[in-house]
């Protein structure tokens, strides 16, 4: 009975210690598979920011191998010729041709001799070279110190026009530009942000550490204005940029890579009153994680220990072999901490326990001291 019972022990035992994590979430998945799960602002908090320490077990106990979703490889970039280079209108000013048979494009990439500048570059479309359809104006810049942040790239819907004519800003000239497209490229998700303004400061509360931000949306009701303004995250400037409505109202895209849960945009009003109505909409690229198929539910998420990263078969194979078009959304269950947590600490005797050596050096000091003065007296 007793053999019995230590097998059953042994058999119900986890493969993986769920000790070393912190905190801890259901996935809200049955049977099948593979899962794609999208981290929140929680997860993105407590977790690393490789999600490294990220571990999954089914009802057994046993791990549940996962990688990063595979994304759209982004196709190659194109190099087209530049012509008819120069300036109009205090703007640097070139026409691409992409060919005849050309395909979709949805950025362009601008190369500029300046080496710190704050702009925007507007793209337009034709296919006869006499009208021409404006299809989106992205901030450009060059800014920052220790930590330089550099974007040349206009965002564009996909489009076929076979004719692109750039106007970028605050730059000297273009001297090349490069096209390119991405199939099926991820849709950007709003992510959840309370927007306040103070002043000339609009303080953008991400409500959580380490989120991470790719994209801002600026607009104003106030009907006409065009303003240099800069973001920054964590005391650094990440983008910069002018916000301007001349006309019908228009959304300022700024194109960024941050993280953090704060986010300062300060605009400079000059002698005009601050700008009314300005709304902010944060966007983000999903850091998908896919989870194997194939497991007994439920499945538990742990995150936020002090562990190796894991090595798993699942994240080295082809993406023919994931099963992508079974691959189903699983949603994250409120994050709870682990009540089995127990940090281990893996520093040295010494490091632990710094004060006793201390007392233990002060000792022997002491004893020397004493050895030294009894010597004396003894001569």
């Amino acid at each position: 009975m007793i053999a019995l019972a230590a097998a059953v022990l042994v058999s119900a035992s986890p493969v993986l210690s769920v000790q070393p994590f912190r905190y801890e979430r259901k996935l809200r998945a049955t049977s099948g598979g593979p899962f794609e799960v999208v981290p929140d602002g929680p997860f993105f908090a407590h977790a690393r920011s490789d999600f490294s320490d990220v571990r999954v077990v089914d009802a057994r106990g046993t791990q549940v191998p996962w990688r990063p979703a595979p994304e759209p490889a982004a196709g190659p970039e194109q190099q087209v010729p530049v012509l008819d280079s120069g300036r109009r209108g205090g703007a640097a000013v070139a026409r691409v041709d992409l060919g005849a048979t050309h395909g979709l494009v949805d950025r362009v990439t601008v190369s500029v001799p300046d080496r710190r500048f704050v702009g925007s570059l507007t793209v337009y479309g034709s296919d006869d070279r006499r009208t021409w359809t404006r299809l989106s104006t992205t901030q450009i810049y060059a800014v920052g110190g220790a930590a330089p942040a550099r974007s040349t790239t206009a965002l564009l819907p996909p489009t076929d026009y076979r004719y692109l004519e750039l106007r970028a800003t605050h730059v000297a000239r273009i001297e090349a530009a490069t096209v390119a497209a991405t199939p099926q490229a991820p849709r950007l998700l709003t992510v959840p942000a309370r927007v306040r303004v103070a002043g000339a400061v609009v303080v953008v509360d991400l409500g959580h550490r380490n989120v991470p931000v790719d994209e801002l949306r600026i607009s104003s009701t106030t009907r006409r204005y065009a303003r240099p303004f800069t973001v920054a995250s964590g005391g650094t400037v990440v983008a910069a940029g002018d916000l301007v409505r001349i006309g019908p109202p228009r959304t300022t895209v700024v194109p960024l890579g941050a993280r953090g849960r704060y986010l300062r945009i300060r605009i400079e009003n000059g002698d005009d009153p601050p700008l009314r109505g300005i709304r902010v909409t944060v966007l983000a690229t999903p850091r998908t994680l896919l989870v194997e198929g194939g497991h007994p539910a439920p499945l538990t998420l742990y995150y936020g220990g002090r562990i190796r990263p894991p090595e798993y078969d699942y994240a080295r194979l082809p993406s023919s072999a994931l099963a992508l078009g079974r691959a189903r959304p699983v949603a994250l269950g409120p994050e709870r901490q682990n009540p089995l947590y127990h940090a281990v600490d893996t520093r040295s005797f010494f490091a632990r326990h710094g004060s006793l050596v201390t007392l233990a050096l002060v000792a022997a000091a002491l004893a020397v001291v004493a050895a030294a003065g009894l010597a004396i007296r003894r001569a």
